[in-house]
């Protein structure tokens, strides 16, 4: 059980913070400033690249930590069901699991949060309105995983996860090919 706390604890610390916490500016060499004088010379035209590369780099983020957090849930998800089975018995494991689906359930709702952030983010800016068809239902999803864990359903939370993942990975797909 203290395995379990631990990978859990771990994918706690995996989940990105929110953009309040984020990097809001970028660290620059005497090169870039050349490219950044060139750059303020257009700025009406550069502007939706720059929301939509900003986007994309999000979209990104969320697809790397969604990569890294479903490396370690494989693992998790075996160890809490098989300790589910073996703690019905036992009143102390029971009260173990429960804390450990819980803090599992915080990361999924997390996860929940920042797709929903996500697809406001995409539907209320003009020029990412463009790629909101193909995330909507992210938010969905991700609240799908969250059920799934707190009614003990772990592989159905995984696969709903993987499948935010396709479906992040296909919007940062369109949003380079353009």
């Amino acid at each position: 059980m203290k395995r379990i706390s631990m990978i859990v604890l771990a994918c706690l610390l995996l989940l990105p913070a929110s953009n309040a916490f984020g990097q809001t500016r970028r660290r620059s060499t005497g090169s870039s400033r050349r490219s950044r004088a060139a750059a303020q010379k257009t700025p009406a035209a550069s502007a939706p690249a720059q929301a939509i590369t900003a986007a994309a780099g999000r979209v990104a983020e969320q697809i790397k930590s969604l990569g890294r957090f479903l490396y370690l849930y494989g693992p998790i998800s075996r160890e809490l069901a098989s300790g589910e089975a073996g703690a019905r018995s036992n009143q102390s494991a029971s009260e173990a699991v429960e804390r450990n689906r819980a803090k599992l359930r915080d990361v999924f709702r997390g996860y929940s949060a920042q797709m929903d952030e996500l697809e406001t983010t995409f539907s209320s800016t003009p020029e990412l309105r463009l790629y909101y068809a193909k995330l909507l239902g992210v938010a969905a999803s991700a609240t799908q995983a969250e059920e799934a864990v707190a009614a003990g359903r772990y592989n159905a939370a995984g696969n709903s996860l993987l499948d935010v993942m396709g479906r992040l990975t296909d919007v940062l797909v369109e949003m380079r090919s353009r």
